[in-house]
């Protein structure tokens, strides 16, 4: 990842971009470590009240592999960028929420009356946890046209 994506402020259609980890090859193309990617905001959910943890959901969408310089005095053109078309490994959706200990999930359904009844009660008025993503979150993506290939990053 090289944005913050802070799931208190993310909307969906939100843009973010990452980076490759490794140098690869995908359907033909070399895609070196480094190579920019872009992606969009699939779903964000702000955390709320009765103890809703907030939520993120990305999807990455593309590579933009720079083209290889020709060299002097060669005829063919190049420069620029070819755009590869990837999705997440695995596939659609994933989506991210703080983790809940087992000791806080038990906690908040006690099955005694009086402690129950205070849980609800704070439950009511405690509000969730957002989960922030960015840089040195990692994750993998396998090109569109080859979905058995494969991570590649």
């Amino acid at each position: 990842m090289v944005d913050k994506i802070d799931s208190k402020e993310a909307r969906s259609g939100g843009e973010f971009r990452f980076r490759v980890t490794q140098t690869t090859q995908l359907n033909g193309v070399s895609v070196p470590a480094g190579t920019l990617g872009y992606g969009v905001i699939r779903e964000a959910d702000a955390a709320g009240r009765h103890d809703h943890d907030g939520s993120l959901a990305l999807e990455p969408r593309y590579l933009m592999v720079a083209r290889p310089r020709p060299q002097a005095g060669s005829r063919e053109k190049g420069g620029g960028f070819t755009r590869v078309e990837v999705t997440m490994n695995p596939t659609l959706p994933v989506v991210w929420s703080p983790g809940v200990t087992l000791v806080q999930q038990g906690i908040s359904h006690i099955p005694l009356p009086v402690p129950g009844i205070a849980m609800t009660a704070i439950n009511t008025v405690r509000w969730g946890r957002n989960i922030t993503l960015g840089p040195g979150f990692k994750f993998s993506v396998i090109p569109v046209g080859d979905l058995a290939g494969g991570a590649i990053c």
